[in-house]
This record gives structure tokens, sequence and C-alpha cells, in this order.
């Protein structure tokens, strides 16, 4: 086994952890510091850096949760190590595994909850899987994750593809990128939420218009009018090769005109042209009963989505 040191992460580190991501392009925006802080009133960080000898070579974003537990990651979509899934083979990103459970174990911690990203973000998602799975790591929830493979022709629900298409010879929407989040959150969002489910979005709108302050090219806003009025609208989060819908909602009062399915397929149409490779719907978590709502998977299989593992673990280790 190679030596490894582990060493907590402060705010003096954040250039370094910072730089680490971005000599490779793969790693996603969620993990720099400054997106990552963003709630740090809401989570206790307690990432670590892996380092072999003076080298950074792995980051583990986390977020304690009670005195004996951290989640990677509680604030985050997922979390995981973060390595170069090109230079370091299984055994080796298992060595850095069992680096973080010792450390972690020295400090009185000895539950590990683990969220990968779905397995289509990169080839290394497997690799973490199966090291989690050796190192007795138990598979606590499975999400379904839905995305459209834009590589290959969109396979849109024949109906709503129709739909679409006489909309668009009509022009009866007009489609802006212009950033408005405010206009999509008083409007649109928050009401939809509150309405339908009771709930409110995960971020706020002042959090999310400074988080596009600070990744104004991965963080953009998407909205539809009809008549001059905001009718839907959708956020994206663009990762690399990657969009994924973080938000999208339709205006109370005006879904029998469904404004979001003409917003969507317009989306991928664009982003595809593009050359971006999937469009990332979201996951979907399982019922109590470990079964998953079918009207919102049908809904997302007409839209064009594949299902995607993604799966969420958690590692128990005693001193």
């Amino acid at each position: 086994m190679k030596t490894l040191r582990i060493q907590r992460y402060t705010a003096k580190h954040k250039k370094i952890w910072d730089d680490f991501l971005a000599v490779d392009p793969r790693y996603s925006f969620l993990f720099y510091r400054d997106f990552m802080e963003y709630h740090k009133d809401r989570f206790e960080d307690y990432s670590l850096m892996i380092f072999h000898d003076a080298t950074l070579i792995g980051l583990f974003p986390a977020a304690l949760t009670n005195q004996n537990q951290i989640q990677s990651h509680s604030g985050l979509s997922y979390g995981g190590l973060l390595y170069d899934s090109n230079t370091f083979e299984r055994d080796f990103v298992s060595e850095m595994y069992q680096a973080i459970i010792a450390f972690l174990n020295k400090k009185g911690i000895t539950k590990i909850n683990i969220k990968l990203p779905p397995s289509f973000y990169n080839t290394g998602i497997a690799e973490q899987t199966d090291v989690i799975k050796q190192l007795k790591g138990d598979m606590e929830k499975s999400f379904l994750s839905m995305a459209v493979d834009m590589t290959r022709a969109l396979k849109i629900h024949k109906s709503k593809l129709k739909r679409y298409k006489n909309r668009k010879l009509k022009m009866e929407f007009s489609i802006h990128n212009n950033n408005d989040f405010k206009d999509f959150w008083t409007n649109v969002l928050i009401p939809c939420l509150h309405e339908k489910h009771q709930a409110s979005p995960v971020h706020s709108c002042s959090e999310i218009e400074s988080l596009h302050e600070y990744f104004p090219n991965t963080i953009v806003q998407w909205n539809l009018y009809y008549e001059d009025i905001i009718i839907a609208g959708i956020t994206l989060f663009i990762k690399n090769n990657i969009v994924r819908s973080q938000y999208g909602a339709t205006r109370l009062g005006y879904e029998r005109l469904a404004p979001l399915d003409y917003l969507y397929i317009y989306l991928m149409e664009l982003y595809s042209e593009k050359g971006f490779q999937f469009f990332d719907m979201g996951s979907i978590p399982p019922s109590n009963d470990l079964t998953y709502p079918q009207g919102l998977v049908n809904y997302k299989k007409e839209l064009g989505c594949d299902i995607y593992a993604q799966d969420q673990f958690v590692m128990s280790h005693e001193n």
C-alpha cells in the first residue's frame, strides 16, 4: 500500500482544492468551493484531501451529519471520491478509501454515507461502486436517474412531438435565455411547488442569483412566455458534456398549454446541436415501499429519457 496522507479541508486550502478541479474538465462545478459554500451555514463541512507524498491526488467532499457520521454529500446532488480515473486503477482507489476510513476512525467517525453521481457521468463511478462494495459498503438507496442520450436520435413520444411541432409552426411561445431567475422563482416555481408538493425550492432566489454570478456560463435560466407572460421555465446546470435540468415548472393555470414539454424539447434540440451528450432530468428517489412514482417515470420516458443507476451507500467501520 502506498503511503497516503489525509488532510481535512479548511478555508486556507481553497486555492489548491479548486486548482485540482480545474485540471480535469470532467469534474463538476458543484465541487468548487464557491458553490459548496453558498449554504455553509446549513452544513458543517468535513471535506477531505488525499495526498501522496506532497502531491494532491484526490478530494472527498463531505459534510458532518452527526458526531460520528459524514455524508458525501448532504448539501450537493451527489459526492464520492474525486480522482483521475485514467491514472489510478481500482486497487489504488481502494487504498484511498481505506486511508479515508482509517483517518475518520481516528476522529471517532465510524459511518460514511456516499451518494455517487449517476452512472453516465464518468467511467470512474463503476470503479468506485465496486470498491465500496468490496469494503463492505451496503447499498442504502437506489435512485432512478433519468436522462436523454443526445448522441442518438431523440425519441420523444409522438403526441408530445406533434404538439411541439404544431406550436412551433404557429409561433405561439417565445423563449428567452434571459437569466431572469426572479420572474421564474416568484411567478412560476415557488407557487407551483407550494400548490402541488407543499414544498419550496432548495435554493432561494437570492442564492441562485448569487451562484449565477459565480458561474455565469454554467447556471442559466430559460423562460417561456405566452402573450408576454412567463408561463414556464427551466433552470439549467451545465456540466461539461451534460445539461442538467435543476428546476422546471409550469405557471399555475397554464398546464393545458403544456409549455414545459415544449421548453424541454426545444432545449434538447438546442443543446444536442451544440454537441452536448446528455440532458439530465434528475433522479427519482424510492418511496418507503421501495417503489417509484410511475407517473413521473412515464412522463420523463415520454420526453426521451433512459434510466441509469445512481446508488447511495453506507459504510460502517468501528475502530
